[in-house]
């Protein structure tokens, strides 16, 4: 945890690469220090077929997930953080933007701890 979904045009991913994209949102987020190392996950979808309003200019959109509790301040700093990592990667694209949403920790099961609910080997 967390998990951030960048979408964006094809085309990006073309240019710069896939590893060059979930870099800048990663490295972003981790640059916080508040997650533990090797709980930021981030994913990729590179869109070819796609509509910015009557164009189809390059875009991205990042949605960061976490798990509820923390204020809107510090969900803002990450967003606006990680949108300015973009911006510096991609002064072209003005299409960039993101979002941060909650995850009840309620409702959230991953494979341990299913396992260990259920009472099955690890």
């Amino acid at each position: 945890m967390p998990h951030c979904i960048i979408d964006c045009s094809q085309a990006l991913v073309v240019q710069l690469g896939e590893q060059q994209l979930l870099a800048a949102v990663h490295d972003t987020l981790d640059a916080f220090g508040v997650f533990k190392p090797g709980d930021i996950k981030v994913r990729l979808n590179g869109y070819a077929h796609y509509r910015c309003g009557h164009t189809q200019d390059d875009f991205v959109h990042v949605a960061l997930y976490l798990f509820a509790g923390r204020s809107a301040a510090q969900q803002r700093e990450f967003a606006s953080a990680t949108l300015a990592a973009l911006i510096a990667l991609l002064p072209q694209v003005e299409a960039l933007s993101m979002d941060v949403r909650e995850m009840p920790r309620e409702t959230f099961v991953n494979r341990s701890q299913y396992l260990q609910e259920a009472g099955l080997p690890a």
